[in-house]
């Protein structure tokens, strides 16, 4: 059954923590202090600028006027951002749809309370020079994925599935991030990539052509976002408003202005910064945010929000591809009722603070 292979990728097994074993295994936020003290999983090997919104909230204080002291971790993926929150060592995970999908098949209780990745980040793309013309010309192909368990490449495995093709025809080549990625792409070692949009502007601000296959099942299908369990859902409701406001504020900030959104990153993480000019990086890193702020509804004056027909299209594409046994409500893994209050603040205030680029 591909749904035994493909489980593997959340990895949340009964050794995580078992259902009597979740409430002796706690939150943060209970042995660090309450409810004002937060720990944030994000599943990313390190800081760019795709998450220069979070850097914000830090930065610009919005954490702090919340009355919020919020760790951020960072994680190589989605897959341990879930493990962390599910066993307690984060109170939240910001993370893709997968995991909390297949967590719901294993009655994880891990569930969103806002959005963070408004569309499916997912997509393969073709590199300049590659072989590869179309969807139908992946067996055989060399896709490059950051890792073999990466949801890079459970896509691309989907993808081929339901196109009626084998995956395990294509060879999956592991490119990590960075300039290996850079230099197996440029070497030809590859002749598709297999990975995530804010990874695609990197690659593209390197020099890189890439062309999209469009897969037609991911098509206007949700991402995912901020993800607890239903335990400190419960017990936490007032502090998960305030850190989503407190993030909403910094979305607002960085889409009136990114530059100073990266800047603040810079401050923050100073080993993003780069090589180069700080013209140069400045303008490459903003490309890299862009992704990040599209489709935000930042603009409308609200945050955070989850279209339920798209959270269903995404249940659903799990299931036809064996990542989940079956369909469910996409109703049972998220809520929209902290979003009133998570956008109860003056989205003009902030975007003139960011004006003047504090």
């Amino acid at each position: 059954m591909r749904w035994n292979r493909y489980k593997t990728l959340l990895g949340l097994t009964v050794g995580v923590c078992t259902a009597a074993m979740l409430t002796a295994c706690g939150s943060s936020a209970d042995e660090e202090g309450g409810a004002n003290s937060l720990t944030l999983a994000i599943a990313s090997p390190s800081w760019n600028s795709g998450y220069a919104t979070t850097a914000v909230s830090e930065a610009e204080g919005y954490f702090e006027d919340e009355g919020l002291d919020v760790k951020v971790q960072l994680f190589p993926s989605g897959t341990q951002v879930a493990q962390q929150v599910v066993g307690g060592g984060a109170d939240i995970g910001m993370i893709t749809a997968e995991p909390v999908a297949i967590g719901h098949a294993k009655n994880l209780g891990l569930t969103y309370f806002a959005s963070y990745y408004p569309r499916w980040i997912s997509t393969l793309e073709v590199p300049a020079g590659s072989d590869v013309d179309s969807l139908e010309d992946l067996p055989g192909s060399r896709i490059g994925v950051t890792t073999v368990q990466s949801s890079g490449g459970t896509f691309a495995r989907s993808a081929m599935q339901l196109n009626g093709m084998n995956p395990d025809e294509a060879e999956y080549v592991p490119i990590g991030v960075g300039p290996q990625q850079q230099d197996a792409i440029e070497s030809g070692r590859v002749d598709v990539l297999a990975l995530w949009d804010t990874q695609y502007a990197i690659v593209e601000n390197e020099g890189v052509d890439l062309t999209t296959l469009e897969v037609p099942q991911s098509k206007d299908i949700w991402g995912g976002g901020f993800a607890v369990t239903k335990k400190t859902l419960e017990s936490n409701p007032d502090g998960l408003a305030r850190f989503g406001r407190a993030i909403a504020k910094g979305f607002v900030f960085s889409t009136a202005n990114p530059e100073a959104a990266v800047r603040d990153m810079w401050k923050l993480h100073p080993e993003t910064r780069g090589k180069g000019t700080e013209e140069e990086a400045l303008e490459e890193q903003v490309n890299v945010l862009k992704v990040r702020l599209e489709g935000q509804g930042v603009e409308a004056g609200r945050w955070g929000g989850i279209d339920k027909e798209s959270a269903q299209k995404m249940v659903d594409f799990m299931a036809s591809t064996d990542l989940i046994p079956e369909s469910f409500p996409a109703t049972d893994i998220y809520t929209t009722d902290l979003l009133d209050k998570i956008n109860d603040f003056s989205f003009e205030d902030i975007r003139a603070q960011a004006k003047k680029g504090s």
